[in-house]
């Protein structure tokens, strides 16, 4: 299975399997090459996220092949990955 990770301007989600993440990248493209468009996209737990992107955003888009069997110990926090651990 293929895990994709999506951080904007430091915000990161897990993109759902069903989100086409070749799509999002052209749209995010798209989006920056203007004055500013909202895209929407879908997170890891049917969360839908709409962000601003302007040409200033930071987007970055990481890919990984993961996989679970069941020996493997998952610690699950916040899907949107905004952690406060101190």
């Amino acid at each position: 299975m293929i895990h994709t990770l999506i951080t904007i301007d430091g915000a990161s989600f897990v993109l759902a399997p069903t989100q086409d993440a070749d799509q999002l990248c052209e749209e995010l493209e798209s989006a920056a090459a203007g004055t500013g468009t909202v895209v929407r996209f879908e997170a890891a737990g049917h969360r839908i996220v709409r962000s601003l992107i302007t040409p200033r955003s930071r987007v970055i888009i990481t890919e990984e092949e993961v996989t679970l069997n069941s020996e493997d110990t998952v610690m699950s926090l916040s899907q949107s990955g905004n952690w406060d651990l101190l």
